[in-house]
């Protein structure tokens, strides 16, 4: 198999492990916020529709506010980053069957560890490499 062959696998790979990681922190902060019915199953479910939906509608909101001059193209940006999250409480609620206010605050936990636990991987992996990438950098 070839370089482009182990490429695609690998991305393959990185993504099906990603969602199966997304679930688990989703089915985590779901277990959290004690809703009754939630799923491995359901968090993988709303791991793959989620982000689908809130990047389709971040991008629409995105093209059609940049033909406002001055002001559209940050407006774009604000409001499509807020479509996103909803959609993403939206999917959540809707996988869970739940209310909005349980469904938001699992996604506020969701994102919370998160970048936690990226936070923690990011320190462990510039203690084992003995530093940053910066520190490769030709001085």
């Amino acid at each position: 198999m070839g370089a482009l062959g182990l490429s695609l696998v690998g991305g393959i790979l990185g993504i099906i492990v990603a969602i199966l990681l997304g679930a688990l922190f989703l089915w985590f902060s779901a277990k959290i916020v004690k809703i009754d019915g939630a799923s491995y199953g359901k968090a993988i479910l709303a791991t793959i529709v989620g982000p689908i939906g809130a990047g389709i509608a971040y991008f629409i909101l995105i093209f059609i506010l940049k033909f406002i001059p001055v002001v559209g193209g940050i407006l774009g940006l604000i409001l499509g980053f807020i479509a996103a999250i909803l959609i993403m409480v939206y999917i959540i609620q809707k996988f869970f069957a739940t209310t909005f206010g349980k469904a938001f605050l699992v996604w506020l936990i969701d994102v919370v560890i998160s970048i936690v636990i990226s936070v923690i991987l990011g320190v462990i992996f510039a203690l084992v490499t003995g530093g940053s990438l910066l520190s490769m950098m030709p001085k």
